[in-house]
């Protein structure tokens, strides 16, 4: 299994600076140097990475993201190229569950919220590595989806977890994406991997998937 997520990690860097640092992303309201910051911060700083999803921490995660706000944007990419030796995600095992998914993801983040883009080819290994990811990201969309959701990439598999259709909590009203589909029922994503791959992590509108 190739290191896809180093790999991945160089070419959002690489995707990074042709797009420029005020280049917009598919994360609402940050542009490319935003994302970058992120990116650092998660790796750099734990304690102030958790003001992402706590209040508590939000005060420490804002004083780190303006002192990279100060930093020539090249010196900002080359924190995201080459990460500390400490850090946990550079640990055998812990990079692959840490980072492949994050800097897909991301990657695709910048690609796709330019005006003409067009969807990447990847090996065969990479796209099992990939596919290996769908599986993992399946477990937590299909936890938040009232029906059964399943997940089929030719030549790479199906897969399906979640739910019976209506053994969901009383009043659930099922997430609507832009495909019109709710999660109130089954729901079947075919595509290639990394396609269902951005679906998963909630960029429905910009991946090229067949939901029925």
């Amino acid at each position: 299994m190739t290191n896809l997520a180093r790999t991945e990690r160089l070419r959002l860097v690489a995707a990074a600076r042709r797009a420029g640092e005020d280049a917009p992303t598919l994360c609402e309201g940050w542009t490319v140097r935003d994302l970058a910051t992120h990116l650092v911060v998660r790796e750099r700083h734990p304690a102030a990475a958790l003001g992402y999803f706590l209040p508590k921490f939000e005060g420490r995660r804002d004083e780190q993201e303006a002192e990279y706000a100060a930093m020539p944007f090249s010196s900002l990419l080359g924190l995201v190229a080459s990460p500390p030796k400490w850090t946990p995600g550079g640990w055998p095992g812990v990079e692959f569950a840490m980072n492949t998914t994050e800097y897909i993801v991301h990657h695709e983040d910048i690609r796709r919220a330019e005006i003409e883009w067009f969807p990447r080819r990847l090996s065969v290994e990479d796209n099992k590595t990939v596919w290996t990811q769908c599986r993992v990201a399946l477990l937590a969309f299909a936890a938040k989806a009232d029906g059964p959701v399943e997940i089929s990439s030719p030549g790479f598999g199906t897969r399906s977890a979640g739910r019976k259709k209506g053994a969901g909590k009383k009043g659930s009203t099922g997430k609507k994406g832009s495909t019109g589909k709710s999660s109130a029922g089954p729901i079947a994503i075919t595509g290639q991997p990394v396609e269902i791959l951005l679906y998963l992590m909630g960029r429905e509108e910009h991946a090229l998937v067949d939901v029925r």
